[in-house]
């Protein structure tokens, strides 16, 4: 929404969504800061490392889900975002949530294949496919696969526990 703001007509408007997005970056670019001192200082491999990888990754991905890099900025931050994402894995792969962020970093980056298969591991390991489907009919969506996004979508039709989502699932369950 912030970002729409961004073109309003007026000027007070504009500089006030400017300022917001702008303490939101630097909130999360001073939490990877510190979490990269705690990375920095602790073996890759023990537990405080692993959760500083994982929640390096995190604050990388918000700054991509947020919309606040841009560009090759965005590119970076989903980069580093995987780099610690892999790096928490290697201590954790039967993490569902892990595998998921995995697929989304790697469908952000147009790897669609790897990135099905991290949907795939995620749903394996129990995560719930109303948190898994809908990105991957958005990944089968946006390789122009249709068919197969339609497919997803009928498969989530039964869940009246996605109100958010319940347009969507009607718009690609029409006949």
């Amino acid at each position: 929404m912030l970002r729409d703001v961004l073109t309003d007509p007026t000027e007070d408007i504009r500089l006030l969504a400017y300022g917001m997005l702008d303490n939101k970056e630097k909130r999360i670019n001073q939490a990877i800061d510190e979490e990269l001192k705690k990375f920095g200082m602790a073996d890759r491999q023990t537990q405080a490392g692993q959760a500083a990888a994982r929640r390096l990754s995190d604050l990388y991905w918000e700054l991509v889900y947020q919309e606040l890099a841009q560009g090759d900025l965005r590119d970076h931050a989903l980069d580093r975002s995987r780099h610690y994402c892999e790096i928490a894995l290697e201590g954790t792969p039967d993490d569902a949530a892990l595998n998921l962020r995995l697929g989304q970093l790697l469908s952000a980056s147009g790897q669609a294949e790897p990135a099905t298969t991290a949907y795939y591991k995620a749903l394996a390991l129990g995560l719930p496919s109303t948190r898994v489907l809908p990105y991957l009919a958005e990944l089968r969506f946006n390789q122009g696969k249709f068919a197969d996004a339609r497919r997803l979508m009928n498969e989530l039709e039964a869940w009246d526990s996605l109100p958010r989502l319940q347009p969507v699932i009607a718009f690609w369950n029409a006949k």
